[in-house]
């Protein structure tokens, strides 16, 4: 199975888990609010016989108990015809403490069943409630009220520090005055929702309620967020299975740190050989294991998850985009074919009279999220498509066909575009720690003016959630430069094909201690009088990774800064530089640093200069130039010996001879005479 695959399978399992019990909080609850408006028809009255007027209130408790209330003011159109009977749903399983009764206390015979049901196939349990009135209200314009109570946990889900609360739908068909009052805690924080804000708010007694009208509740669940951020506690079990006969690194993908989300490497158990940042700001860490053996990476991390509104209103042209993001995230790849020519006339066809980068990245999440649909039989044999084929075959695409769909239209528009992948809520984490049925894939697109922003086009077919960063993103790793890589696991380089089965995740209250612990080493060596080489190791602080660490060096009046960029959790790093004049002979003060001059101090030490270094290059050149200076004296001394006149050997006769040609010398003629 290729990682595609592996990782599409999971997402499937996503997808069925969350339409089966996160839109409890949404699509399930949609279901139990149409229950209550089409029972109407089975109280043995025409419906045109009486009309309806429902106010809804939801009081939420600290221990995010919901206690609703539901007024029906009933108006009769006929003289004769009464109403006897009635069959109410609950949007929730588990009602309880259950009453109903007219509007002057007199309780009203009821009775309750617990039902189950399927919506598109996927299974809803409800409690159905069975009222009998006791009084024969009849006459044309008479009206009278009765009302049902009880209490819920399940329109409320608590993360960490943070709630949500569901308002539950209604019809478009809905024909009655609907309203709606939901009273919490001031405790609960902010309310954020890029849905509909509330017609009115009022605080009193430590309580604040907000009013909501019929217009807001159609056909669309409010998700509402009280609180600015969550916790969550992510326990990875990495298994690195080297069974070959050698040696093999394994390197394992930890969560990146984004706008919205701040990873807390809290333990690391065993320490890997080294840490590292990807350009997507993933963070790898390194596992030398050696033959025939297995070992678990076992993490305790913190993602405090932020919620985010963008201001759109602040978004710039393309032509405002950093041109290496354009040259790095615009590109064309195999499952985003920014370059095919189907995908970039779509692309240009949405973005076409759309000014700003916001405006065109609007234009292709709704185009998206109305083009594809979710196909749930694909769960069964699910293989990644890639954007064109999720363009060119809508109705069978999960999230990730969403995903790759948007990236591709987005690059091809020239806008930076990559994919988080992930855990997604999936509303019933008290009931189960695993992650394999909640992992999800998005989008991530580059506004100017704005920065990465999240858009979630799978979602956004439930809840209107352009615009903002919800609290139920975790991004395990994002995809950028690669639309594969990287992976949970890899062994010297491959996918080892493990999809986070072994994950758990919970909440938390507190954010834990960011351990400002880094380190700070080196030394400094003096070469000669006039130059100095520094060496400078650091080790990033153990429990986060950052962006624009510094080195701040100061000796006597000069200072000196090396940016040593972004470093992931843990990860060593060595620098040299060299150093002349005057200040090459003093100690310098040295401080390891996080954002320049505003902040944080994480290591200093002082550099003494260390000069018998500089003893030993002297005595070194002192010899090399004594040892040449010999060898020029010797050179020279064989020369001269070379060049020193030779004496000219004197040829020896015998005496005749020599008297002989003495006598020739000194008698020219004699011969001539003879």
């Amino acid at each position: 199975m290729s990682p595609d695959t592996a990782y599409a399978k999971i997402n499937i399992m996503n997808k069925h888990n969350r339409i089966m019990r996160y839109l409890r909080g949404s699509l399930a609850i949609l279901l139990g609010i149409l229950i209550l408006f089409t029972v109407f028809a089975r109280t043995g009255q025409a419906s045109s016989d009486f009309s309806y007027n429902v106010a809804v209130n939801y009081r939420v408790t600290s221990d995010a108990n919901t206690r609703v209330q539901e007024t029906y003011s009933v108006t009769s159109h006929t003289a004769n015809k009464y109403l006897s009977n009635i069959q109410l749903s609950t949007p929730t399983d588990d009602a309880r403490n259950i009453n109903v009764e007219y509007s002057d206390g007199t309780n009203i015979p009821f009775t309750t069943v617990k039902k189950h049901t399927e919506v598109s196939g996927y299974p809803y349990d409800y409690v159905e409630i069975d009222i009998n009135f006791t009084r024969q209200t009849s006459g044309v314009g008479t009206t009278w009220s009765f009302i049902v109570s009880y209490d819920t946990s399940k329109l409320v889900e608590t993360k960490g520090g943070a709630h949500t609360v569901y308002v539950p739908a209604i019809s478009q068909d809905v024909s009655e005055n609907y309203s709606v009052k939901l009273t919490v805690p001031e405790s609960f924080g902010t309310l954020h929702t890029t849905g509909p804000r509330p017609v009115n708010q009022s605080s009193k007694n430590g309580q604040v309620t907000y009013e909501f009208n019929k217009k807001d509740l159609v056909d669309k669940s409010l998700a509402l967020v009280f609180g600015d951020s969550t916790i969550y506690k992510i326990n990875f079990n990495f298994p690195l299975n080297n069974d070959s006969p050698i040696t093999q690194t394994f390197t394992v993908a930890l969560p990146p740190n984004t706008s919205g989300q701040k990873i807390i490497l809290r333990s690391l158990n065993p320490q890997p050989k080294n840490t590292r940042l990807d350009v997507d700001g993933n963070i790898l860490a390194d596992y030398d294991v050696p033959a025939h053996t297995h070992i678990v990476v076992q993490t305790d991390i913190q993602a405090v998850i932020r919620y985010l509104e963008y201001d759109l209103s602040r978004s710039g042209t393309k032509a405002q985009i950093p041109k290496e993001l354009v040259a790095r995230y615009t590109n064309s790849q195999q499952y985003w074919p920014a370059n095919n020519a189907q995908i970039q006339a779509k692309a240009k066809e949405l973005t076409a009279g759309k000014n700003t980068v916001a405006e065109q990245v609007l234009a292709i999440n709704n185009y998206v999220i109305d083009t594809l649909s979710y196909n749930n039989e694909k769960i069964k044999y699910n293989i990644r498509q890639g954007g064109l084929k999720a363009l060119q075959n809508p109705d069978n695409a999960v999230c990730l066909e969403y995903s790759d769909l948007s990236v591709s239209l987005l690059r091809a528009a020239g806008i930076p575009a990559r994919m988080p992948i992930g855990y997604g809520y999936s509303g019933d984490l008290k009931q189960s720690n695993s992650v394999t049925d909640s992992l999800h894939s998005w989008v991530q697109a580059y506004v100017p003016g704005i920065g990465w922003m999240n858009l979630d086009p799978t979602w956004g077919e439930k809840f209107h959630n352009f615009g903002s960063s919800d609290l139920d993103h975790v991004a395990f790793a994002i995809w950028g430069e690669s639309d594969v890589n990287p992976v949970a696991v890899t062994a010297s380089g491959r996918d080892v094909n493990y999809q986070y089965e072994n994950t758990t995740i919970t909440y938390e209250s507190l954010p834990a201690n960011i351990v400002l612990d880094g380190k700070l080493s080196g030394s400094k060596w003096q070469i000669l009088p006039f130059f100095s080489v520094v060496k400078y190791d650091v080790v990033a602080p153990t429990s986060t990774a950052g962006e624009d660490y510094m080195l701040e060096s100061r000796s006597g009046n000069s200072n000196f800064t090396i940016k040593l960029g972004n470093l992931a959790p843990q990860q060593k790093a060595t620098f040299y530089r060299s150093e002349f004049g005057f200040m090459a002979a003093n100690s310098e003060l040295v401080e390891f640093t996080q954002n320049g001059n505003t902040a944080l101090i994480l290591a200093t030490k002082k550099f003494s200069v260390i000069n018998w270094t500089m003893w030993l290059v002297l005595v070194l050149v002192a010899s090399l130039i004594i040892w040449k200076m010999l060898q020029l004296r010797t050179k020279k001394a064989k020369r001269l010996r070379s060049e020193e006149p030779k004496t000219i050997p004197t040829l020896k006769t015998a005496p005749d001879e020599k008297e002989e040609v003495h006598n020739e010398e000194n008698n020219p003629t004699k011969s001539d005479k003879k």
